[in-house]
């Protein structure tokens, strides 16, 4: 090829590649700059607004978008084209197209010139030719015309307003350039430097304590990776604060929180500015929703002027509940008769106003609704006053705080142990020796610090353990004894969980010791034995066994106490104080030991008690002559219900035939309605003045039935106390076995018989007369048969009233006997006169013998 059409294609293909080289260079930096200032606005312009920047993730979006797209774009205009080769034939041909003047005579050239070339037949003289007219034309050619010019001037005014706002912007404001490259190729996420400046404090919650004295407290939950977890229900607060002049920020007047919750509804809501600007720092807070009583999760963004906090979220999660209590109590030793190797006696569920014993130890077993970490718990009462709080942590499985001073007159209060267990689900609370109403309040925490809204309140009450109760009675004894009395006595003890001892005290102080004056101070009855006290007061105790019911019947013999010795002479004047003591095995403080009341008795001669006896049975004979003026009242009464009942039959008897006759008259209906309404009337006055006339025949048998029951009462009232009377004769040793035969068999065997046989017959009898009197109501008895209510009415009170007069016999027999028992008394009180009038007389004669024996000597 002739040197000059290879110099003409090598300029070619070298202005070619250049401008390859350019058109890339112009596309690779045009994708760039726009990419760049595309993503600046994107990142910067929402600042200026109120708006946040492009996350980490779509800058990163951003970046690789643009990597990837310059790698095609170099491609594309650079690498692809230039890998391509550029024969002469293809340069010659695109000169030819700009050039049409050379008619293909440069192709020509090219493809001759080309060596070797097989096939090819041509002249020499032709070739000659051709490459002639090329090299003459090659001079003329224009290379510019080759190219186009219009994809890099529309490159060149795309990159180069780009270009120059870049450099401006570099040199105007190089941070702001830097920032943007440093945030755009990740180097740094820096926010834009904004006007207003927000930091988020965190959210305020409320301590739930278990005691009282928390109550208000609060504390601050910082958030981790813009979370925090709230318990559900919980009245939460949340805290920011915009920096001020002092660190080269405005205050926003006005900061928004938006916020979607777990369901996708959206909501807003303004914060509160709080106080003055403190160290630069202006104070926001908001405490409405969706932070009150927080139902679910949700997702918060605050808006203050140009700046925002983004992407908080707040998570709701269930605290940790008490699902279950169970209580395992064990008695204390003093309810323990038969000792049982258990560790509780009783396990129970809690319920409201569960009670357990006093000194009980109690054990509280708590199942919570989730794994915990920590368990506040208060205990209060009287003799309580501790605060527990104990870590999951295994080394501090078990611990207690340090006792508190308790309130004064209170026990003082004892640490006790609180034990969660391994798998963190369940909780252990002991308490010993429980004496009192306590009040336990416990606050379940989780690992995280999340505690129940409200402290769980428990009430244990105690059954405190009463002292036993003793009661005593003397058979056959009254106020006044003989100094060899025979004392029988019933005595009893309980106890609501069994009485350990019970003791029978006898106290004998004679008359000398009692006019000195004052009681003896005695010793505890349980514990002394029998002693003399510092008056000569003598004592005798007895410490009888009880069986199941805690009863003991035992008897003092007074005589035969003084022939043992073991008490001294008991003489006439002297008293007698009989009491009972019992003690139950209570043993936590103070024994509980109760005395029963005292029994006095005054030691007497048996004359003395024997005219007491005497006048009692005087007392007897006028409730007897009582008795029997009641019931000859009695008989009076019968008397008349007979009178009174026949006549009430009767008039019924009459009014039945008269509303029969009125009922059958006019059967033809001639009858007038004035005539009907009289005859009306008429029966319906006398059908209620022969109810008014029932009812009083009712009330007189019912007042009669009543006085037989008095009378009954009354003569079962002396029969009681003749039997007392005889017994206490017995057990006084009084020698009058006459009396008392005759008190047995003339007057208390007599009276027993009537209490047992014909007042209860009486009483039936009354009955069966209003029985009778309540048949006559009936409107379908015919005339016959209240003929016949007459005939049983009339034998009805017959009968009852010769029942009457038998009772009245047998009184009247009873009473003479008593009579005669009074004339024999009357002859044994001059008797006793006599004997009485005899040895005082004889006192006196040998009172004047001495006398006179001394009047000798004068």
């Amino acid at each position: 090829m002739h040197p000059k059409l290879q110099s003409l294609l090598s300029r070619l293909r070298n202005r070619v590649r250049r401008y390859i080289v350019w058109d890339s260079l112009l596309a690779v930096a045009a994708a760039i700059l726009t990419a760049f200032w595309i993503a600046f606005l994107i990142d910067y312009l929402p600042v200026r607004i109120g708006g946040t920047e492009m996350p980490r993730s779509a800058r990163a979006v951003v970046l690789i978008a643009t990597i990837a797209l310059t790698g095609i774009l170099l491609w594309r205009f650079l690498i692809s084209p230039m890998r391509r080769r550029l024969p002469d034939d293809s340069l010659a041909l695109l000169i030819e197209r700009q050039h049409p003047e050379l008619g293909g005579r440069l192709v020509t050239a090219v493809q001759l010139g080309e060596t070797p070339r097989a096939g090819d037949a041509h002249s020499a003289t032709f070739m000659k030719e051709v490459l002639q007219e090329a090299e003459q034309q090659v001079s003329r050619v224009d290379l510019s015309r080759v190219f186009r010019t219009e994809p890099i001037r529309q490159k060149l005014m795309l990159v180069v307003p780009l270009l120059l706002a870049a450099l401006i912007m570099a040199v105007a404001s190089p941070h702001t350039f830097a920032r943007a490259i440093s945030r755009l190729t990740l180097w740094s996420d820096s926010p834009w430097p904004r006007r207003a400046a927000l930091e988020m404090v965190g959210i305020e919650v409320p301590i739930i304590a278990a005691t009282e004295n928390d109550e208000g407290a609060t504390r601050l939950v910082e958030f981790e990776d813009r979370v925090v977890r709230l318990a559900r229900g919980s009245n939460a607060t949340l805290r920011i604060r915009a920096a001020g002049d002092e660190h080269g920020h405005q205050i926003p007047s006005l900061c928004t929180v938006s916020y979607v919750d777990g369901e996708g509804k959206r909501g807003q809501s303004n914060l509160r500015r709080v106080g003055r600007v403190v160290d630069g720092y202006q104070s926001f807070v908001l405490d409405g929703p969706p932070l009150a009583s927080l139902a679910g999760s949700v997702s918060l963004t605050i808006r203050g002027l140009d700046d925002r906090l983004s992407d908080y979220r707040i998570e709701a999660v269930d605290p940790p509940a008490i699902a279950d209590m169970r209580m395992q109590v064990r008695y204390p030793d003093y309810l323990r008769v038969f000792s049982v190797d258990q560790q509780y006696d009783q396990q129970l569920n809690y319920q409201a106003g569960v009670r357990v014993r006093e000194g009980s130890s109690l054990t509280l077993v708590g199942r919570t609704s989730s794994p915990i970490g920590e368990v506040d718990v208060v205990l209060s009462g009287d003799d309580i006053d501790a605060r527990r709080s104990v870590s999951a942590n295994p080394e501090n499985a078990v611990a207690s705080a340090p006792a508190t001073t308790p309130p004064e007159g209170s026990n003082a209060a004892e640490l006790v142990p609180v034990q969660i267990a391994e798998d963190a689900m369940s909780f252990t609370l002991q308490l010993d020796d429980v004496r009192s109403p306590t009040s336990i309040r416990i606050v379940p925490r989780d690992a995280e610090g999340i505690s129940a809204q409200a402290a769980y309140r428990y009430f244990v009450g105690v059954v405190r353990d009463e002292p036993p109760t003793t009661t005593m009675k003397l058979s056959g004894i009254g106020s006044a004894i003989t100094p060899i009395a025979y004392l029988p006595i019933t005595a009893t003890a309980t106890d609501d969980y069994g009485v350990d001892e019970m003791t029978v005290t006898m106290r004998v102080r004679n008359q000398a010791e009692q006019e000195q004056g004052g009681e003896a101070p005695s010793s505890s009855p349980i514990t002394a034995p029998t002693q003399a006290s510092s008056l000569g007061e003598q004592e005798y105790m007895v410490a009888p066994e009880l069986d199941r019911d805690g009863q003991a019947e035992l008897a003092i013999d007074l005589r035969e106490l003084v022939d043992q010795e073991v008490l001294p002479s008991v003489v006439p004047g002297a008293t007698v104080i009989i009491g009972t003591a019992a003690r139950d095995r209570f043993n936590l403080g103070t024994e509980h030991v109760t005395q029963g009341e005292l029994v006095r008795l005054q030691v007497v001669t048996p004359e003395t008690l024997l005219a007491t006896l005497e006048r009692r049975e005087l007392e007897f004979r006028s409730r007897l002559e009582q008795a029997i003026d009641e019931t000859r009242r009695l008989r009076q009464s019968l008397t008349a219900i007979q009178g009174e009942a026949t006549e009430v039959i009767g008039e019924l008897t009459s009014d039945s035939n008269a509303g029969d006759a009125s009922s059958t008259a006019s059967p033809d209906g001639s009858d007038t309605k004035s005539d009907d309404s009289d005859a009306a009337n008429r029966t319906g006055e006398a059908e209620r003045e022969d109810f008014r006339s029932r009812q009083r025949v009712q009330l007189r048998i019912r007042q009669a039935g009543l006085q037989a029951a008095k009378s009954t009462d009354e003569l079962a009232g002396i029969v009681a106390g003749l039997d007392d009377l005889v017994l206490e004769m017995i057990n006084n040793r009084i020698d009058s076995v006459d009396r008392r035969e005759r008190l047995e068999q003339g007057v208390r065997m007599p009276l027993d018989t009537v209490v047992e046989e014909p007042f209860p017959r009486l009483g039936r009898q009354i009955v069966e007369l209003e029985r009778i009197l309540m048949s006559t109501a009936d409107p379908e008895e015919s005339e016959n048969g209240s003929v016949s209510t007459v005939g049983q009415m009339e034998q009805a009170v017959q009968e009852a009233v010769a029942t009457n007069d038998e009772i009245l016999l047998q009184l009247s027999a009873v009473l003479e006997k008593m009579l005669d028992l009074e004339s024999f008394n009357e002859i044994l009180d001059l008797m006793r006169g006599l004997i009485e009038d005899q040895e005082s007389l004889l006192d006196e004669t040998e009172d004047e013998q001495k006398n006179r024996v001394l009047d000798l000597f004068k």
